[in-house]
């Protein structure tokens, strides 16, 4: 009889005992058997937690719609791909590639994807659009493209420090686990790029502040950049600029915990069985384009994107006008759905810093950054 997988992430934890809480969220994320992606929990209403392409096909229209308008700009090249990372389901390539179909276009579409039981769930659900999706386990596997790469809620999801502002100065949160019992302790930061992040606000703090820095996105950020001859990055998440990320009235940080569409303030409560994440930093990504030669073409919240892409005239192309088509347009661009707390930032290669897209017609708030 085989070790449970919940006993076998417990050893694991109690082994690489004290750790950083990013090493934990990494461990109780991403581990390859224990993971909590290694088990491809379910996404929509009867997972943990929806994402946009959950709620209407249209979603998937509207970045066609962007990505079309990008391939124009960069005079159609015949070797133009996508890359997604943070596939889900693989629903956002399912519309996207559907679209583009529909309008007579044919790009191929490659999907990083490193756990098994995410990659054959994606297989199923575009297995109409086999031959026009292929699979790698690793950016590292990756070639150099033209084209866009995309990602939907993939950068709240990488492990991210715990900090907290002491009497003696900025301490870092370490994970101890024991007889299935996790403790926290205070101690010396694992990073001198933690202080450097933070240095610019740490005097407006209370003492007891508490707060997240990602480490982890910049070398992932690197190697699509290094990989991407010409185009675009769409990264479409929820966030604040460094400014708000680390203002004073927001003690807590920005730490949450999902499971069955509940809220949970506890990160330690079921290691591998919740979704841990934490919003991102677009300051740090608009920093890291710049350092990598891209250009920074646009900013601004869901709504007026998907607003300006046309989203209401691409529902009626796309859908045969149900009543609920209504109430999931509500949900990707009302401040009480998606529409607000979600932001798109649209990074390029190979476009002057002028240019001028459709998704930012309405709206474009890169000077907050």
């Amino acid at each position: 009889m085989g070790t449970s997988p919940d006993l076998a992430l417990w050893r694991i934890l109690q082994r690489e005992s004290p750790m950083t809480f990013a090493q934990y969220m990494g461990l109780c994320l991403y581990h390859p058997d224990f993971g909590y992606y290694a088990q491809a929990p379910s996404i929509g209403r009867r997972g943990d937690f929806f994402t946009s392409p959950c709620v209407h096909s249209v979603f998937g229209a509207a970045l066609a719609t962007q990505i079309l308008e990008i391939w124009t700009l960069l005079d159609q090249p015949k070797d133009f791909i996508l890359v997604e990372a943070g596939a889900g389901e693989g629903y956002l390539a399912l519309d996207i590639l559907s679209y583009l179909e529909k309008k007579g276009f044919d790009f191929p579409y490659f999907i990083i994807e490193p756990f098994p039981a995410y990659q054959a769930r994606q297989k199923e659900i575009l297995a109409e659009k086999a031959c026009k999706v292929s699979w790698v386990q690793d950016i590292q596997d990756l070639p150099s493209f033209t084209g866009v790469f995309l990602s939907n809620e993939l950068f709240d999801a990488f492990p991210v420090h715990l900090v907290e502002l002491t009497e003696e100065g900025l301490k870092e949160v370490y994970v101890t686990a024991r007889q299935k019992k996790i403790t926290e302790a205070l101690s010396a930061l694992s990073s001198p790029e933690i202080l450097k992040r933070l240095k610019p606000y740490i005097e407006n703090w209370p003492l007891g502040y508490r707060t997240e820095v990602c480490l982890s996105i910049e070398p992932f950020f690197k190697e699509i950049s290094r990989r991407l001859n010409k185009g675009a990055l769409i990264t479409i998440d929820y966030g604040y600029s460094q400014r708000d990320y680390y203002h004073p009235e927001r003690y807590r940080g920005t730490l949450m915990c999902y499971a069955h569409h509940r809220f949970l303030e506890d990160p330690y409560a079921a290691p591998g069985h919740t979704d841990i994440t934490a919003h991102v930093d677009f300051s740090l990504l608009k920093g890291l384009g710049e350092r990598l030669g891209l250009v920074n073409i646009g900013f601004t919240q869901q709504a007026p994107f998907l607003v300006g892409l046309g989203v209401e005239n691409l529902l009626s192309e796309v859908s045969p006008g149900k009543s609920k088509d209504l109430e999931a347009l509500k949900m990707l661009i009302l401040p009480q759905g998606l529409g607000m707390s979600h932001w798109v930032l649209i990074q390029a290669r190979g476009l002057p810093a002028e240019t001028k897209l459709r998704g930012f017609s309405l709206s474009n708030r890169l000077r907050i950054l």
